[in-house]
């Protein structure tokens, strides 16, 4: 009787054994279920090419063109913007990209009424007049950089911008840039107007 039941008490616990062990084979099963199911990290879908559709780019290269990260920040401690009366460093635009672009076509826009008040297409070197203000665009540049001075870093409209001096009643009131990424940065120091670069071309 005594040799039944210690049989009996060995198969019971040989029988849990099996079953705890089938539960914990069961149990990671699950978890590694659940993991799957899980959705994954961006920075992953990223590199398997499996962004939601719309979703923009990660850890990649803005499209050509488009300014850099922080580029404004950059621009503003290099500029001081709508107070420059004179150019703070030499110019040196290529020959060739000036013989490429010829025209740009800049508004005045009275920011009073918040509209463009005047259309322009002006030519390098030329003076054009709106009230009292006298506009000269000196250079149109196509890929506008500071490298030691205004120049162009290429022949292609990816930064394109003017260096104009604007005079009002025959006093520089600006003498810099006009970007046409950065419109209302780096412009004329006047309470009413501002120039906006619309495009440049080859004329």
């Amino acid at each position: 009787m005594k040799k039944q039941i210690a049989l009996l008490t060995l198969f019971l616990s040989a029988s849990g054994f099996v079953l705890t062990g089938c539960g914990k084979e069961e149990a990671k099963k699950q978890e590694t279920k659940k993991e799957n199911l899980a959705p994954k990290p961006l920075t992953e879908l990223a590199k398997e090419g499996k962004l939601p559709e719309g979703h923009p780019p990660i850890n990649k290269e803005m499209p050509p063109g488009h300014p850099p990260v922080g580029a404004e920040k950059e621009l503003m401690t290099m500029h001081s913007g709508k107070n420059l009366t004179k150019f703070d460093r030499p110019i040196n635009i290529p020959e060739e990209v000036q013989k490429t672009w010829k025209v740009a076509t800049v508004e005045i826009v009275d920011k009073t009424a918040g509209k463009a008040v005047k259309e322009l297409e002006v030519k390098k070197d030329q003076t054009v007049k709106y009230g009292s203000l006298e506009i000269k665009v000196l250079y149109i540049v196509p890929h506008l950089v500071l490298d030691q001075g205004y120049t162009s870093a290429s022949n292609e409209p990816q930064n394109p911008a003017i260096l104009v001096i604007v005079k009002e009643n025959g006093k520089t009131i600006y003498a810099g840039p006009i970007y046409q990424k950065f419109p209302h940065m780096y412009n004329i120091n006047h309470p009413r107007y501002e120039l906006i670069l619309k495009g440049i071309s080859k004329g």
